[in-house]
């Protein structure tokens, strides 16, 4: 209504209506028409548009018009916009939450050198101890995702709905289908987190790990 209609208030209700121009005329003999319509077939709505603009380049450079086409371009900027600056938003948060994720996992095997060092002290292979961090990094990641799933398709079917439920230019699909491509990102990563802290750890010797001051 506000691009289409020329209304430029929030609060004030305006009441639209169509007459044909010359019923216009006749009853405001002494009004100029405001804005005028035109109703174009879809095959003439080219040349329509290029009469208009070699009208206004060469008659009358103060006519304004608004086309079809201009709309229609207008929304898919607006659609364009508010699209690049979701997906910016979206890649800050998905960068967050895998540094958080990453620095979970390096802080809980760093602040456990010691343990690691005395049950390899008393038999633990480093196959095993390997093993048992890939696991650990699974289950971060594995929860993590199940929390994700579970919180990302109540946060789409609630708050996302009721965002769009009141714009008429908007369509609302239930799609996870961004998380499902995160999800081999998410367990490559809880694979490759714990084997790189592995093989960093495994630069000291078990003395050496036991000796260390927590």
């Amino acid at each position: 209504m506000n691009l289409t209609e020329g209304v430029n208030s929030s609060t004030a209700d305006f009441l639209s209506f169509y007459l044909p121009a010359d019923t216009f005329r006749g009853m405001y003999p002494h009004n100029t028409l405001r804005k005028l319509f035109f109703d174009v077939d879809a095959e003439y709505r080219t040349q329509a548009e290029e009469m208009l603009i070699d009208y206004r380049n060469n008659v009358d450079r103060s006519l304004h018009f608004t086309s079809k086409s201009t709309l229609v371009e207008h929304y898919k900027e607006q659609s364009r916009a508010n699209t690049v600056m979701g997906f910016a938003i979206s890649l800050i948060i998905a960068l967050v939450g895998i540094l958080n994720f990453v620095n979970s996992i390096v802080t809980a095997i760093a602040s456990r050198q010691k343990e690691f060092a005395m049950i390899q002290s008393v038999g633990m292979t480093k196959r095993q101890l390997r093993s048992m961090l890939t696991c650990e990094g699974l289950y971060y990641g594995v929860g993590t995702l199940v929390a994700s799933y579970c919180l990302g398709a109540l946060g789409v079917l609630v708050g996302v709905r009721m965002m769009v439920v009141g714009d008429w230019t908007a369509t609302f699909h239930f799609t996870l289908l961004p998380l499902a491509i995160c999800t081999p990102i998410m367990i490559a990563f809880a694979i490759l987190i714990p084997y790189l802290c592995f093989k960093n750890l495994e630069k000291q010797s078990i003395v050496e790990r036991l000796r260390a001051v927590d």
